[in-house]
């Protein structure tokens, strides 16, 4: 009996082994399970990404100027819409008050110089006429003749001292009209600041007024001598801001300087790496934009149609990049060379053909050889 039961059970065993092996053959011999893609011929543009920063795209930035006069009155207040022309801010300078008084006395006695010149030009032809009756034309003009000469001289000398007189003036009168500055712009006050007397070099490093247009903003950033070669002015530009990530605006390239700035960092580090400042007009809405805002400006540089595969189908051990494709049921892995990168896409210039069929989102554990099952 004992035996008879024991044989039931070695039985039973062993159709549950038998059951156990053929379930694992079937859920795992297969190997993991795996998303596939294939290579696509697509559209596709290479992107060059730069740090910038948001400034106004015109603006006057006013500071005090010793040298034409001490400031005397501010005449806008902050946040006053103001017209091109408008006078903002006075300045007092008692020297050129001065000069002023001064051209004015030289101008006056050069007139009067030359109008008493004149008196005397008028009492000699008087003699000449009296003199010619008496003694004849000739022998007249002959005695007069110094006198003429004498006269004439001082009369060239009096015209060429109210000239320079002149001349001084309209110099003078230039420098007067710089105490009156003046928006050279159309926009509003941003700021206004009165200095304190007590610390002119202070003074003189803060500006006392700005104006700018606030609905005309542009971006700058700088290019590497070799980014130069890929942008040029009219290129389409998205920026983008971490302060406000859910927006992003369009702009365009005004500018690309023909001279580079020094990069402090690369001096000191010995490196001789220059960079080139560009300049991005700012479309559309820029309400949310202020000056000073950092951001990324995307510049679109190589548009092209490509053979394009999705960048999660790709891995990289530090060699060459690679991907897996399907054969007979597993892994393989084949080396890729690739070209630009946009977005989630990269082009694939060789390795695979758009007849393989690429595993996408594969587990970390794939190995070349891999049996895998497609879901």
């Amino acid at each position: 009996m004992k035996k008879k039961t024991w044989l039931i059970i070695s039985v039973i065993s062993l159709v549950i082994i038998m059951i156990s092996v053929s379930v694992y053959r079937e859920v795992f011999a297969k190997g993991p399970s795996v998303e596939t893609t294939e290579m696509k011929e697509e559209e596709i543009s290479s992107l060059l990404m730069i740090p910038g920063t948001v400034k106004l795209e015109e603006e006057q930035i006013i500071y005090v100027t010793p040298e034409k006069g001490e400031l005397k009155d501010l005449l806008v207040e902050e946040g006053q819409e103001i017209k091109s022309g408008t006078v903002v801010a006075t300045l007092q300078n008692p020297q050129l008050e001065l000069e002023v008084e001064q051209n004015k006395l030289a101008i006056e006695s050069a007139n009067l110089k030359i109008n008493q010149i004149d008196k005397q030009l008028k009492l000699l032809k008087d003699k000449e006429k009296s003199l010619t009756d008496q003694i004849g034309k000739e022998e007249a003009k002959k005695q007069l003749d110094p006198e003429y000469e004498q006269l004439d001289m001082e009369k060239k000398l009096a015209n060429l001292e109210l000239k320079q007189t002149t001349l001084q003036k309209n110099t003078i009168d230039k420098r007067q009209s710089e105490l009156e500055i003046k928006s050279t712009i159309d926009g509003i006050v941003l700021s206004v600041n009165k200095p304190d007397s007590s610390s002119l070099e202070a003074n003189m490093a803060e500006p006392i007024i700005h104006i700018g247009k606030l609905d005309a903003m542009a971006a700058t950033g700088l290019l590497s001598e070799y980014d130069t070669l890929k942008v040029s002015i009219g290129q389409k530009v998205i920026l983008r801001s971490d302060a406000i990530p859910e927006q992003e605006w369009l702009g365009e390239i005004t500018k690309i300087s023909l001279l580079p700035v020094q990069n402090q960092t690369a001096l000191q580090s010995g490196s001789q790496a220059v960079q080139y400042p560009v300049t991005i007009k700012l479309t559309g809405d820029i309400k949310s934009l202020k000056p000073g805002f950092q951001v990324v400006m995307e510049i679109e540089t190589d548009k092209k149609q490509a053979n394009v595969l999705s960048i999660d189908a790709l891995h990289d051990d530090g060699d060459q990049p690679y991907v897996y494709i399907i054969k007979d049921g597993k892994a393989s892995k084949k080396k890729v060379k690739t070209g630009i990168t946009s977005g989630t896409k990269i082009e694939i210039l060789e390795g695979v053909s758009k007849a393989d069929t690429i595993i996408i989102n594969g587990p970390d554990s794939i190995k070349d050889g891999m049996e895998v099952t497609v879901k």
